[in-house]
């Protein structure tokens, strides 16, 4: 979002050939009320990431990377249960089989990487 900040600055800088105007025309970056959202919102998302690296080191690539793209299955029922982005029944049951298809195959690979040749 920076460098759209900055292009919008240097598009207004360009039309309006004045620093001041450029700037006051922009939207603000509401870092008062920003930080503290901001800044925990990024230490989860790397505290994800940190969880992701360590599942993929001890489950292996293909157990350990499918069980962390498995958080979309987190966020999807987030979406639909708690925000109400999705209210029609038709999409919401293709979202649950579609669901099912990924957990089944996380289990397969996981039976997969525990069975020996």
């Amino acid at each position: 979002t920076i460098f759209a900040w900055i292009f919008r600055f240097s598009y207004h800088l360009v039309k309006l050939k004045s620093v001041w105007e450029a700037y006051e025309i922009l939207p603000p970056f509401h870092l008062k009320v920003m930080w503290l959202p901001g800044a925990i919102a990024g230490s989860v998302w790397s505290l994800g990431n940190v969880g992701s690296i360590v599942a993929v080191k001890h489950l292996g690539q293909g157990v350990g990377y499918s069980a962390s793209q498995a958080a979309l299955l987190v966020s999807g029922m987030w979406g639909m249960f708690y925000y109400k982005e999705v209210t029609n029944s038709v999409t919401v049951a293709k979202w649950f089989l579609s669901a099912f298809v990924t957990i089944g195959g996380i289990l397969l690979l996981g039976y997969e990487s525990h069975v020996e040749n």
